[in-house]
């Protein structure tokens, strides 16, 4: 089955997280995603575990079904195979600081002279505009500076940083976005452009109500816990067996859950009618619907919710997840034969397409494991592959 992305090249300069996810994801669906890592060093994920014979999972988790060209892109020959490289490419992808690539005349406004349909994706802290563009970043420090670590733990606590990276993963996916859109554009006009996204813009642009509630009443929302500053009852429980989590976003369902909970007078009582009365008497309404889940099961719980149509779930643990049925009938879990750490599972990909799905084709490359296939078919011979590898250049 032919993919949907099938043909399409991508030349892939990013390390680290944010670049690579971007990358998978293109070569999830069929793009072919040469990644060019530093000669004799690799991408700096290689090092970050954890590690299984001396290989990093953590840099094979976000490296499946790519290539690997080792290369020295500071060299005149390395700076040379980019541009034949770039030549027939579709997309080229870039997390470096502000003006590395400038400085290596391998920006966008050099390449589109080889190449002008290419479209040059960067991705990094801050973005190519702004005071800020030329420092680095990581996502605890983009997390802390757009806001989303204030908001996030308890009033009572220090800001919490959100567990999974997502100022990498969310960007990653916001980049993808972007370049899947040029591409139509390419397709349509035959015009390429330049394109980039930052890790604060795209944080600062998921921070849902805390912005509305500055601008549009002028409120300073800090941390709540596992409340929400929007709905009642939205948060968590402590039933038999562990937490519980119920989500009431209109007053019909809240009067449904009073009447799961054998409290149907609750959602007569003027206090909590309404979800403003519900805010605004949280405390109150707590005692009164909290006695119903300490006795109970999450099993339980999730039989009554679920009959009576009322939102909720289970707090799990990683190994609760990875068990269970509803991720596993979805098919999110990958068995991945890797040549670094050998098989293992991992996350699929979560979009799913009748046609024209995502699918594994091999682990995360070696490091240079593709290097010089890459290089024949730029047209080197064998003798000139070889004074490469021993000047250095791969």
């Amino acid at each position: 089955m032919m993919k949907i992305l099938e043909g399409v090249t991508v030349v892939d300069f990013t390390q680290a997280y944010s670049g690579p996810f971007c990358a998978m994801q293109l070569a999830d669906f069929g793009a072919r995603v040469i990644k060019i890592e530093r000669a004799g060093v690799g991408d700096q994920s290689r090092e970050w575990t954890p590690f299984r014979n001396d290989y990093s999972g953590y840099y094979a988790a976000i490296n499946r079904n790519k290539e690997s060209l080792s290369l020295d892109i500071s060299s005149e020959e390395g700076k040379e195979i980019v541009r034949k490289l770039v030549k027939d490419a579709d997309i080229v992808l870039e997390n470096f600081k502000y003006g590395t690539l400038t400085k290596m005349g391998l920006d966008y406004d050099a390449l589109k002279e080889i190449n002008p349909g290419i479209i040059f994706a960067s991705l990094s802290g801050f973005g190519q505009s702004g005071p800020y563009k030329k420092l680095a970043a990581y996502d605890n420090v983009v997390q802390s500076m757009c806001g989303i670590m204030d908001i996030t733990g308890y009033p009572d606590g220090d800001p919490c940083r959100v567990g999974p990276g997502i100022g990498d993963s969310f960007t990653g996916l916001l980049l993808c976005n972007g370049i899947l859109m040029a591409y139509l554009h390419k397709l349509n006009t035959g015009e390429g452009q330049n394109l980039n996204i930052a890790m604060l813009d795209a944080l600062f642009g998921i921070e849902e109500n805390a912005i509305l509630y500055k601008s549009v009443l002028d409120q300073n929302l800090t941390r709540m816990g596992t409340r929400n500053a929007m709905f009642a009852p939205y948060d968590v429980f402590t039933c038999a067996d562990g937490l519980y989590t119920i989500a009431i976003t209109e007053d019909e369902d809240f009067a449904r859950f009073c009447k799961t909970i054998g409290r149907p007078e609750l959602a007569s009582d003027s206090r909590f009618a309404a979800n403003a009365g519900r805010l605004a008497n949280y405390d109150a309404m707590m005692v009164q619907i909290v006695p119903f889940f300490t006795d109970k099961t999450r099993a339980q719980l999730d039989g009554v919710f679920t009959e009576a149509g009322v939102a909720g779930g289970s707090v799990q643990d990683i190994p609760e997840v990875v068990h269970d049925e509803q991720l596993n009938a979805r098919g999110m879990l990958w068995e991945i034969d890797d040549p670094g750490i050998g098989k293992y599972k991992n996350m699929a990909n979560p979009i799913k397409m009748s046609l024209t799905p995502p699918a594994l084709r091999c682990g995360a490359p070696l490091l240079g494991q593709d290097t010089d296939h890459i290089l024949k078919e730029l047209g080197y011979t064998d003798q000139q592959i070889a004074q490469l590898h021993e000047d250095g250049t791969v």
